[in-house]
């Protein structure tokens, strides 16, 4: 698998050579065609001018003889020949040569031309090397980045051995990390996940089998043991329930387009939750316009969205101290829906604030073996996600703690 991998990028480097390679011969062929057109018509002209040197040109001076030598045309010297450069002749007058008509050099216009046209092939050939080299290489780290991620190492990342790039293919290995992040961050959140789920139900397993030993044992009391065994069934299946809830919305489950009224919603928690804040020795209220609140409407489920606020009440009243207040309060903002709950308990430390919405956690400062699994309000976040909105935990500027809610509204 390694070796085919190998020979793809291979083969892309060629071809991105080729063409590189290919465009820069294109453009040195234009060049020195029309280098050697410029140079034969200079020739050519050189030419037209030499021939031109050798034909009388009208109005020439013919003092010398009516053939321009000095002497009457006809056969032989004739009197007065003398040698030399003879009467006959304008003295100094020694034949084309005198006259400055030399034999042109050798041309070896083309073979210095040959010169420059290799060094400029061999430098494209050098250059498409590099370029090819350039843009294959990320993408070979990519390629063995993702055969390291395929054999379970989840650690590797190749941002850094980019180097000083700026390009889409530097954005496509920091796309790789952010994939590789969250894929890393998402299974370690299933290993963490299975091992809480683990860990919930064997301690109500525990206490199934021990409550049905000693109904063996003492069968005199089995009726006793018999509801201890219920109430442990109860508790697993609400949190198998539970886990199925929050699997399902990190799965992706939508929410639904149901049009929720929210103060008939409002109205339901309302009573649930006096009757809870109540029986614990506490005390619930709701603040809000009623005449804005009957307008407002949200796309969602109903079910899903009751249990999400639920979840956030009855985290309020069980952490809120006694004789303390729960207040729910909701207005309309730039078309959004905000919903604040408020309780007077200790708060949370501001390191947790983000943690108390993973599954499974527990403040430090939560009561021991107090009810729950932790999953209340990692359900509400999906929720509230799910719905498009928001939530957001804070301490209050005395005591307590205020989650912050928003969600999209329908029409007001």
């Amino acid at each position: 698998m390694p070796k085919l991998s190998m020979l793809k990028l291979g083969r892309l480097f060629w071809k991105f050579f080729f063409f590189i390679w290919l465009a820069q011969l294109t453009a040195i062929a234009g060049i020195s065609v029309t280098f050697w057109i410029k140079h034969s018509n200079e020739e050519l002209a050189r030419s037209v001018a030499t021939a031109s040197m050798n034909v009388d040109k009208p109005g020439q001076d013919n003092r010398y003889g009516p053939d321009g030598h000095g002497r009457e045309p006809g056969p032989g010297p004739g009197p007065g020949f003398h040698g030399g450069a003879g009467p006959g002749k304008p003295p100094g007058d020694h034949g084309p040569q005198a006259m400055g008509q030399r034999k042109p050099p050798p041309d070896n216009g083309d073979m210095r031309a040959l010169i420059p046209m290799t060094c400029a092939l061999l430098a494209s050939l050098l250059f498409a090397a590099l370029m090819a080299w350039y843009m294959s290489k990320p993408i070979r780290q990519l390629s063995v980045a993702l055969q390291a991620m395929a054999n379970g190492k989840l650690q590797t990342r190749i941002g850094d051995s980019m180097g000083q790039r700026q390009d889409e293919l530097t954005e496509l290995g920091r796309d790789f990390d952010r994939m590789a992040e969250q894929l890393s961050g998402s299974l370690q959140n299933q290993r963490r996940l299975l091992h809480d789920v683990s860990h919930e139900l064997r301690s109500p397993l525990a206490r199934l089998q021990a409550a049905i030993g000693l109904a063996r044992q003492q069968p005199d009391k089995a009726e006793e043991y018999m509801l201890r065994m219920d109430k442990e069934a109860v508790r697993m299946d609400k949190l198998v329930g539970e886990i199925l809830t929050l699997s399902r919305l990190e799965a992706g489950a939508h929410a639904g387009q149901d049009l929720i009224h929210m103060d008939e919603l409002f109205a339901d928690l309302s009573d649930n939750a006096h009757f809870e804040a109540k029986t614990a020795g506490k005390a619930f209220k709701m603040v809000f316009s009623e005449d804005e609140i009957r307008k407002v409407c949200v796309l969602g489920r109903y079910e899903l969205l009751h249990r999400a606020l639920e979840n956030v009440l009855r985290n309020a009243i069980r952490h809120t101290r006694p004789d303390t207040l729960v207040t729910l309060q909701a207005e309309v903002k730039e078309g959004q829906l905000h919903i604040s709950v408020m309780d007077e308990g200790n708060g949370v430390p501001e390191a947790e604030l983000q943690s108390i919405f993973q599954p499974f956690y527990r403040s430090a400062l939560a009561e021991h073996g107090s009810e729950g699994y932790g999953l209340g309000l990692a359900i509400t976040q999906r929720v509230i996600q799910a719905h498009a909105g928001s939530i957001q935990a804070s301490n209050r500027p005395g005591t307590g703690l205020c989650m912050q809610m928003r969600l999209p509204i329908a029409f007001v």
